[in-house]
């Protein structure tokens, strides 16, 4: 107990003497020395204070959220030893630049900060360390346009920002997942000065990489190295930054195998599965261009079922080389059902990335050879592709199987491009045609001439109408061709050169005539039948027809002319000579029509059989302005003259040598014929045999009629005058009263 007592003794005494000691010298110092001492203390005990107080309290998110517009920073717990020193956990930095919003999280973060560079007017951190890293950025709609530029902005200096534990990082939905290394710098000057990314790289050892939530890659070993040169916005705006950039990146990993599938909603679906597929990329770029020697490959094994629920198999094949050019080799294999099979040579010239228009930009440099079979939701977009018109449209989904030869990322001559099963809308002088068949469009180089694109459209199954909303058609068949050629290289717009079209079909269905009386007058009107059509037209770039033939055969039909009521076959040739597209008028020069076993009661009320006629058109035109309009020159061939003169009535009150008219031979008649509306003209008829001879001058508006005829045979004549159902005949000096009459058509 007493050598206990002595040693804790000796011990304080000690201690007591050391103080004492420290004490004395501290006394002998000169009293300047000692007062700055003291200051520097008080100071440190203040800074202490108020640096943690700063760091812990509210005071601080306050004073560096003060635009939180632009960039905001939150931290848990902090603390500070001494100036310029900073060590916080959970801290979280967000901001946003134009459309894109960045935020980063770290779980602790310990840096420096310089304080002489303050001084003018650049904060210097020349090292951060960083641990349980997570960020990245995405797109959002709402723009932030950064002020224009001003002088006198802070310079912000990071010379090495150095995360040991990256967690996560994400672009949009491109996640990446794992623990990694990077390391970092940067300067920029603010109020809009320039910026430069100092040499930088990133490390990750088994990484995942996902995209929407599908695992795209796993076990992922990734190596890159990256830095830019110092440049304003207006130097470098977008990706043109690439130009100042240098970066090697080299990839491995185990990629995810593809998957088809049909959906409950019976639609056609492609995801992603764990593992299968391989990813190995060596890539290196100076200054936005690709060296040589880069190389990239990708393979993706396809599983599950197609389109029809056949199973799918093989891989998908994505190869890449780089050397004076850039080599693509894409493969997918064909699988009865699949949505997609491909195999693709493609090389673009240089090597440079595109700095503008994204992956379009890329391939409008291609050349080589792609062969392809795909679905597709949609096909409205082929036409535009070939430049075909605007009038020619398809909808619907469907197949497309393509054989392209590409030269500078357009087809060239020997493309071809097939659609086995497609719906076609065409609008061929504002008549419908709908249908589904087969297209096919063909690149040729014209004879001396330039480029051509031939579409040929073949309709197993259509209709054509006389409007989008008609509810009779004016035929059904199941046998049209149209062809199509536009002269110019595909994919580059309107204004090329001239556009011409081929359209035919035979023997179309005409379910009910009725639907052809809005091009004839209310006095000539079908009331019934069915028949069939056919044609043979030349169509111009916008749809119009320029020339060719129509044909309408009808069966049975009831007919009514000038109140009469007339059964019979009918068969119409119409012969479009040309086209005034632009006043929409067209010369029918040549048509025909024929009327055969037809039947019809007189005006005496006795019933005629196999009455016909062959109505020939030598002169013809027809005025679609409004009010639509037929005019022309007719020569008929007729069993008799009965129906011509039964339009001026009865027998009643004629000559009776008049009613051997109807039975004394065929006849032979010419006239000029004008109808427009309710109105129906015939003017300079005249008809004749070797028996009689027969004139007249008929109009017919609604029940309304008048005109004059004149009838003569051997030595007798007689003239008779109509109006409204009264007659005046006149027997004597007949002819010189009926030339007295004047012309109804001038």
């Amino acid at each position: 107990m007493e050598a206990r007592t002595w040693t804790s003794g000796t011990a304080r005494e000690a201690v007591r003497r050391r103080w004492a000691g420290w004490l004395a010298f501290w006394r002998g110092r000169p009293r300047w020395l000692r007062r700055a001492a003291w200051a520097l203390l008080v100071a440190y005990g203040f800074y202490l204070l108020l640096g943690n107080l700063f760091l812990n309290t509210p005071l601080g998110p306050w004073a560096a959220n003060r635009t939180p517009e632009k960039f905001q920073a939150q931290w848990g717990p902090a603390f500070t030893l001494y100036p310029g020193h900073v060590v916080a956990r959970d801290v979280r930095l967000q901001g946003q630049v134009r459309h894109l919003y960045w935020d980063v999280q770290a779980q602790r973060v310990r840096g420096r900060l310089a304080l002489w560079p303050l001084l003018g007017k650049e904060i210097r951190v020349p090292a951060i360390v960083a641990s349980g890293v997570t960020g990245g950025a995405r797109h959002v709609e709402r723009n932030r346009e950064p002020p224009p530029p001003r002088e006198g902005g802070w310079t912000l200096l990071f010379d090495r920002i150095a995360a040991d534990h990256v967690l996560r990082g994400h672009f949009d939905e491109l996640v990446l997942e794992g623990d990694g290394t990077a390391v970092f710098g940067f300067s920029k000057q603010l109020r809009g000065g320039p910026m430069q990314i100092l040499p930088s790289s990133v490390h990750f050892d088994s990484a995942r990489l996902l995209a929407d939530g599908d695992e795209l890659l796993d076990g992922v070993r990734l190596d890159g190295t990256f830095s830019m040169k110092r440049h304003t916005r207006a130097q470098a705006p977008g990706m043109r930054k690439l130009l100042l950039t240098d970066g090697t990146v080299s990839i491995d990993g185990e990629g995810s195998s593809l998957r088809g599938y049909v959906d409950p909603q019976g639609r056609f679906q492609v995801a992603t599965i764990p593992g299968g597929g391989q990813l190995h990329a060596r890539l290196e770029m100076r200054d936005g261009v690709l060296q040589p020697g880069g190389t990239l490959s990708w393979t993706a094994p396809m599983h599950g079922v197609g389109i029809t629920g056949a199973p799918l198999g093989g891989e998908m094949q994505v190869r890449a080389s780089v050397d004076d050019d850039i080599a693509l080799r894409l493969q997918v294999p064909r699988r009865e059902g699949g949505i997609l099979d491909l195999d693709a040579e493609l090389r673009l010239p240089g090597r440079e990335l595109p700095t503008g228009g994204g992956l379009p930009a890329v391939l409008q440099r291609a050349s080589g050879h792609v062969v392809g079979h795909w679905h597709f939701p949609s096909l409205a977009w082929v036409p535009a592709m070939f430049n075909a018109p605007a009038w020619l449209q398809l909808d619907g989904s469907g197949e497309l199987v393509a054989d392209l030869r590409m030269e500078a990322g357009r087809p060239a001559p020997g493309s071809h491009v097939e659609l086995p099963e497609v719906a076609v809308a065409a609008v061929v002088m504002d008549n419908h045609i709908r249908g589904h068949g087969r297209v096919r469009a063909d690149l040729v180089a014209g004879d001396g001439g330039p480029l051509q694109s031939r579409l040929s459209v073949q309709l197993d199954d259509y209709a054509i109408a006389g409007g989008s909303t008609a509810a009779v058609p004016y035929a059904k068949g199941n046998d049209l061709q149209l062809d199509v050629v536009v002269e110019g290289r595909p994919m580059q717009g309107q204004a090329l050169g001239a556009t011409s079209a081929h359209l035919r079909f035979s023997g179309a269905q005409v379910p009910d005539l009725r639907v052809y009386n809005r091009f004839l007058s209310e006095q000539m009107r079908i009331e019934g039948g069915s028949g069939t059509a056919s044609a043979d037209l030349r169509l111009d770039g916008v749809g119009n027809i320029g020339h060719g033939t129509v044909s309408v055969q009808g069966h049975g039909a009831r007919m009514s002319m000038g109140g009469r009521q007339l059964k019979g076959d009918v068969a119409l040739d119409a012969q479009l000579r040309r086209a005034d597209l632009a006043q929409r008028q067209f010369v029918l020069d040549g048509s025909q029509v024929r009327l055969r076993n037809v039947s019809f009661r007189a005006a005496d009320g006795q019933a005629r059989q196999g009455w016909w006629a062959n109505i020939d058109m030598p002169g013809a035109r027809i005025d679609l302005a409004a009010p639509n309009s037929v005019s022309g020159t007719v020569e008929v061939a007729a069993r008799d003259v009965g129906f011509l003169v039964d339009l001026f009535g009865s027998g009643h009150g004629y000559p009776r040598w008049m009613d051997r008219l109807v039975d004394s031979g065929q006849a032979r008649a010419r006239a000029r014929v004008h109808w427009q509306g309710d109105a129906l003209v015939l003017d300079s008829v005249h008809a004749s045999n070797e028996r009689y001879e027969v004139q007249a001058r008929l109009r017919m508006e609604g029940q309304e009629r008048h005109g004059q005829l004149l009838a003569r045979m051997g030595v007798l004549s007689a003239g008779m005058e109509l109006r409204n159902g009264r007659r005046d005949m006149h027997l004597v000096r007949a002819r010189e009263w009926f030339d007295a009459q004047p012309a109804m058509l001038h």
